[in-house]
């Protein structure tokens, strides 16, 4: 059987959902942070590093690409629509939808090289932790090496898998507006969890009453979700892991608010400093007040 081809790089943010963010003529105005510069690029060049989903340790009977083939034929393309739905008529989304879209915010929030490196970060510290003061001094000697092979990163995303889809079916969502004039920016790390008491790049755990989730739709509009309890507990109280099981085929939604400029200044600017290393939007203008609202 031949196998489907597969395009060297691969996009850890879809190309479908950057499309939602360029300007008039197709392209995003991309801030690197990294480097300290701006540029224009289309959507197919952004958010993508050559080989990121490819497992090179994969059996011979097995596809070393198979995740990239299913993200692209599976999960990005069956979200596509249902993020329309929320944009254009959120009052029909459906309760399957809805599980769609826990899934997909699931994965993309999971995906991300921020979340790789916090990940990898974390898995080095509880090694370092285990290994004892002696290893410990060689590896500071440099007379010894510790290696995270990038097989670490796979088992990350597989034991993630499912623990945050019941939190999303547990919170209230909500469906805003940018008023006109303004726009949202989306990053390389597009499903933030934002909470009063942290200021980036520090980011509130899911299980916090006060963590709020933002996921921008488009540069127009963008899902908040939230707890019930975040209104009237400390932003910090910790909330019982909800069951899977008793997930809800109907989260409360609701729609039609219209955030001012300058709210939605402030919101680009947390989802700035909760990005990896790339802002994007259709302009400089809005980028320019992510970083300085």
């Amino acid at each position: 059987m031949r196998r489907q081809s597969v395009p060297k790089a691969h996009h850890y943010v879809p190309q479908s959902y950057l499309r939602r963010f360029t300007d008039a003529d197709g392209f995003l105005h991309v801030l690197d942070k990294l480097r300290n510069h701006t540029r224009r690029q289309r959507p197919n060049n952004v958010m993508k590093i050559d080989g990121y989903y490819r497992q090179s340790w994969a059996p011979s009977n097995i596809d070393p690409n198979i995740l990239e083939n299913r993200l692209g034929c599976g999960i990005e393309s069956d979200v596509a629509p249902v993020i329309d739905r929320l944009i254009q008529a959120p009052e029909t989304l459906t309760g399957d939808e809805a599980a769609t879209l826990s899934a997909y915010l699931e994965l993309q929030r999971i995906r991300v090289p921020r979340q790789a490196a916090w990940a990898m970060n974390l898995m080095r510290r509880d090694i370092l932790e285990q290994i004892g003061p002696e290893l410990r001094k060689k590896l500071k000697d440099n007379r010894l090496q510790l290696i995270m092979k990038d097989a670490a990163r796979f088992d990350f995303m597989r034991s993630a898998l499912g623990t945050l889809h019941p939190w999303f079916g547990r919170m209230e969502w909500e469906v805003v507006e940018a008023v006109q004039g303004s726009a949202f920016i989306t990053t390389d790390s597009p499903v933030s969890f934002l909470n009063q008491k942290f200021v980036p790049p520090d980011e509130a755990g899911i299980g916090l009453a006060g963590t709020l989730v933002f996921f921008p739709l488009s540069s127009r509009k963008l899902l908040l979700m939230r707890h019930p309890e975040g209104r009237s507990v400390s932003p910090l109280d910790v909330l019982p892991t909800p069951d899977a099981e008793s997930e809800s085929a109907r989260v409360p939604l609701t729609f039609g608010g219209i955030w001012d400029a300058e709210f939605v200044s402030k919101t680009n600017w947390y989802l700035a400093g909760l990005s990896h290393h790339l802002c994007v939007a259709g302009s400089d203008v809005t980028l320019e007040q992510a970083v300085f609202p």
